[in-house]
């Protein structure tokens, strides 16, 4: 087909689409309208951007046969989304569309898939005289509320910030609504591909202590210690990096009352941007950028505060039999002699890379691990005696277990007993 008989179908399916949304048009979608894979809503400052995209991609795509997600992003940092509406539901083609539904509820669809709710519906009254809107705020939320006929905004019925992706953003909650026993949480990627809820979760000790912990697969891996003068006791670091303690650009509260319990932070001022990531390796990453994009801070509790080879992977592995603080996995990029064989491969798609590492990190004849699939899931896993072949160019991100005497064993990821 040629790109001018494509144009011919493209063009008329886009005149003939009902309520369509051009643009950067709006930052709010009303009940009867829907925004379409080239599409996108805009926040009143132009601070944040909601559409369709591809992990990984650095172009809208439209078009494109690959997995599409509905994301927030900043608008100068495209592409690269802070929040995800369908993680595990993505959208097979650009035939995506969502839609504020005449009930109330976003929503969305793709050519030949039925609708799926993105939120729900709370509202008491809901009559011709009232509205519901979704709309995108300067905040990074996405609020879901009713507006009355004289355009007053009533009650709020839903919010992304309620259902937070791997990022934490200003003014979000990590912690617990006392009232409705709803949690405030961020869950990891399963990989860098796939943004379906992963092997690390990051929120709020359950004992009622002042405290954030992570865990991995249910169990407890890492924990901040006690919140006491403004820091935590084991991960001072998470408050009181080198740009928020030079400029002040932080205000972090925990918060404990009769309604809710939770740990927060604001910024000080309008021309940063910042966010939270707890990424596929259970690491949490600090980043701060001034608005026009120029990098400013980024920290990790694994990277200022445990010496190892900066390419390394920091996971925090209990000591074993055969592993001691000198070991850690490295990657490198490149291939193993096709002369041996591997240890064994597991398919298992639901496999993330953490995983990968913990299995090889607990068999003693096991020295690299690698990724089975090109979405970063399943493992492949090697002994000693196999050799590697270096590759930068071609080669694929095999993880080697690699020693380091300068090691001291010693981590701000508090060892778990």
């Amino acid at each position: 087909m040629t790109w001018v008989s494509l144009l011919f179908l493209i063009v008329p399916s886009i005149l003939l689409l009902p309520h369509s949304l051009s643009q950067a048009e709006s930052d709010t979608l009303k009940q009867g309208q829907q925004l379409h894979d080239w599409d996108e809503l805009v926040s009143a400052e132009g601070v944040f951007k909601l559409g369709f995209f591809s992990p990984g991609s650095k172009t809208v795509d439209i078009g494109v046969i690959a997995p599409r997600y509905i994301g927030i992003w900043f608008n100068k940092i495209p592409f690269y989304p802070l929040w995800v509406a369908n993680p595990n539901n993505p959208v097979p083609d650009s035939s995506g569309v969502l839609r504020m539904d005449t009930d109330g509820i976003l929503k969305f669809a793709y050519k030949g898939g039925s609708r799926i709710a993105v939120s729900s519906n709370r509202a008491k009254k809901a009559n011709s005289e009232t509205n519901i809107t979704a709309t995108l705020l300067d905040s990074g939320n996405l609020l879901v509320r009713q507006i009355g006929a004289d355009g007053i905004a009533g009650p709020i019925l839903w919010q992304s910030f309620d259902y937070p992706s791997n990022m934490l953003l200003p003014e979000m909650k990590l912690g617990i609504n006392l009232k409705t026993g709803h949690e405030w949480y961020l869950s990891s990627w399963l990989s860098e591909q796939l943004p379906s809820p992963g092997a690390f979760r990051l929120g709020l000790n359950p004992n009622g202590s002042r405290e954030l912990m992570v865990w991995r697969r249910g169990e407890v891996y890492w924990r901040s210690g006690e919140w006491k003068n403004g820091k935590f006791e084991l991960a001072p670091e998470l408050t009181e990096g080198t740009f928020t303690k030079q400029l002040d650009a932080y205000q972090f509260r925990f918060v404990t009352n009769e309604n809710e319990r939770y740990f927060s932070y604001s910024k000080r001022s309008n021309f940063i941007l910042s966010r939270w990531l707890l990424n596929d390796l259970g690491q949490i990453e600090q980043f701060t950028r001034d608005t026009s994009g120029w990098i400013w801070e980024t920290t990790s509790p694994c990277n200022t505060n445990y010496t190892m080879n900066a390419t390394g992977v920091c996971l925090n592995e209990k000591p074993s039999n055969c592993r001691n603080g000198s070991e850690f996995f490295a990657p490198r990029k490149g291939c193993m002699n096709v002369s041996f064989t591997y240890m064994n491969i597991d398919d298992n798609a639901g496999l993330a890379l953490s995983d990968c590492h913990a299995k090889c990190w607990t068999n003693c004849s096991c020295s690299a691990y690698s990724s089975v699939f090109d979405n970063g899931t399943g493992c492949e896993f090697w002994s000693r005696e196999v050799q590697f072949i270096p590759d930068e160019g071609f080669g694929r991100e095999i993880y080697l277990l690699t020693y380091d005497q300068s090691i001291n064993g010693t981590s701000s990821y508090h060892r778990v007993p």
